[in-house]
Order: C-alpha cells, then structure tokens, then sequence
C-alpha cells in the first residue's frame, strides 16, 4: 500500500505565481526538485514517491518563441535528471481579428507613448495540463501509489478532480493527505488560494530562495532536508 507523497506542478501555472511575488529571477530558476522535497518534508510524509511537471513547451517552430523553447527544455531536461518528469500538453494559437470584419490584425502593438513593441496577451492558451494532471492523480490513488498528494497549482479547476481523488482513498480504507503549494507574497492584488478541498502550504519569498541557494538533490534522496 503506497505511503509516499506524489507531487504534480501545474507548470505555467506556479512559474506565473513565481514570477509575479519573486520576480523573473527567482521564477526562472525553477527550483522544482527541492520544491518537491521542501513541501513533502512540510507535510510529514516519509518519501516522495514521484514528482511530474505538467506543461506546454513554446513552439521551437515560430521564430518568436523558439529561444523561450529552447530555455524550457532545457530546464525541464535537468530536472528530469534529479527525478522530476515532465508530462507534456499543448498551446492552441489563435489569430486576432477585427471585430467587426474578422481580418486579421498584427500581433505586435507599438506603443504611442514610448515606441515599444509589445504582444497583445492572450496569444496562446495551454490545452491538455489539467486533464493531464488529474489523470496522475487519480491512476495513482486508484494503484495506490501515494497517500499525500501536493499539488503546485492554485488553479480552482482542480477542485472536482480533489473531490474525486478523496472518494478514491475512501473506498480503498485508505488515509489520505490533500495539499496545494503556491508562492506568496505581500502584494494586495496578488491573490493567494489553495485548491479547493486541500490545505495549503505557502512558499515565500524567504524558502524560495533558501531553496534556489541549495544543490540540486534528487527528489527520491533520503537526505535531503527542509531548508
């Protein structure tokens, strides 16, 4: 009977929370091995059992994108190599058009104040993460892989999926652990939620970087400790 800790990192998700409290910095270095090992110690559980990264990868086809794809592969290999797997989704595109006569409109807006080229947000949605996710959690509380599972994420959306995931341990006799991570910081309009239905555990500026100064450990390493 699984008793390890399972943690899955909604990607884009934590690097978005990440980058808004710490900065681009501290987002970029993606700590997410001792990320892994930092919150499973905080829960109490005796092991990580596995640890996945959920997201799309930039399109290293439009020239645009290609060295932000080039950067996260290469962040997401390293971390492969210290136990973090990446389980892939996708990005959906999608073209502005005028309102009115739906041709479509350029992407890149310069600035009337200041010259600056900017790119309308909303040019790529990510699809299949959340599916994704969900589907790690549950086959792993139906094979009973895990008894604590933490999730990275403070997406709503996975609300329905904890429920299903509680139901699962339930019919099985099992105890269970429901958690969800996020960065924190001061800012009042940096809105801080756990994951319905999970308690959370909150990452401030002062752990991610006690996290980000340390080495890299794998995230199944007896040793590692809390910093």
């Amino acid at each position: 009977m699984g008793s390890g800790c399972l943690v899955l990192v909604d990607g884009w998700n934590h690097y978005i929370a990440a980058l808004r409290c710490f900065g681009y910095r501290s987002a970029a270095e993606f700590p997410l091995d001792r990320l892994a090992l930092h919150v499973a110690a905080e829960t109490g559980a005796d092991a990580v059992s596995s640890a996945a990264v959920v997201m799309a990868l930039p399109d290293r086809n439009r020239p645009e994108e290609a060295p932000e794809f080039h950067a996260w592969r290469k962040r997401l290999r390293k971390l492969r190599n210290y136990g973090v797997h990446h389980e892939p989704a996708r990005f959906s595109y999608h073209q502005p058009a005028c309102t009115r006569c739906r041709t479509s409109l350029d992407r890149n807006v310069t600035c009337g104040n200041c010259g600056a080229p900017n790119t309308p947000a909303g040019r790529r949605k990510e699809k299949g993460a959340d599916i994704r996710l969900a589907s790690l959690a549950l086959r792993g509380a139906w094979q009973q892989e895990y008894s604590t599972l933490i999730v990275l994420s403070q997406d709503s959306d996975f609300g329905p999926m904890v429920q299903e995931v509680k139901e699962v341990h339930r019919s099985q006799g099992r105890r269970y652990a429901l958690y969800s991570a996020f960065p924190t910081c001061a800012r009042p309009d940096h809105e801080h939620r756990a994951v319905p239905g999970t308690r959370e555990l909150r990452l401030d500026s002062g752990v991610y970087g006690a996290l980000i100064d340390r080495p890299r450990i794998h995230v199944t390493d007896w040793r590692a400790q809390a910093p």
